[in-house]
């Protein structure tokens, strides 16, 4: 079986860190990778990949020093891919990555095989109400109402598209693994 790279991706808060947190679980030959970023940590949230918490001042050293392969200024934060992790990886693991729309566009660039499955939310309705309830600024959950709109009218530029509806995150789970196990 060829390693390869599957990118879980969509608009904030459409379920894509549990969903990719449930893939890695039940598909063990996929390993997630390291992410950097310059954002708080959450402790309403937990991750389903290493990350690397550093300064704006660091990441942007990691970018003149060609460490990402991948990178993006997202809600005023910037996140990125390790590069040499996610070689690393692949020598020895399929990679399953959870990254924003800008992210999963850039990598699909250079590794044309990767394998990209869009989480959509049942209806705009239910985004926005995932999205008001998390625990921030209003100011920031209304810029990620906006951005949700844009992301989700680029679903089409992805492989696959996965409706994640409330309380059915088993079935979404399901049809990713289903795909997942094709390659």
């Amino acid at each position: 079986m060829k390693n390869i790279i599957a990118i879980i991706t969509g608009p904030s808060a459409v379920g894509k860190t549990t969903i990719a947190k449930e893939v890695l679980r039940r598909l063990p030959h996929f390993k997630s990778t390291v992410t950097y970023t310059t954002r708080d940590k959450r402790d309403w949230s937990k991750e389903d990949k290493v990350i690397n918490y550093v300064s704006p001042k660091k990441f942007k050293e990691l970018i003149v020093d060609n460490q990402f392969i991948e990178w993006a200024k997202v809600y005023g934060n910037f996140y990125g891919t390790g590069k040499r992790e996610l070689l690393d990886a692949l020598k020895h693991h399929s990679v399953l990555l959870n990254i924003d729309v800008q992210g999963t566009k850039n990598i699909k660039e250079q590794f044309p095989d990767t394998v990209t499955l869009f989480i959509k939310p049942a209806n705009f309705s239910e985004l926005k109400d995932r999205i008001t309830a998390r625990p921030m600024p209003v100011k920031t959950k209304k810029t990620r109402l906006a951005i949700a709109k844009t992301e989700l009218a680029q679903a089409d530029d992805f492989d696959y598209q996965i409706i994640n509806k409330n309380g059915k995150l088993t079935d979404s789970v399901t049809e990713i693994i289903k795909i997942l196990k094709k390659y």
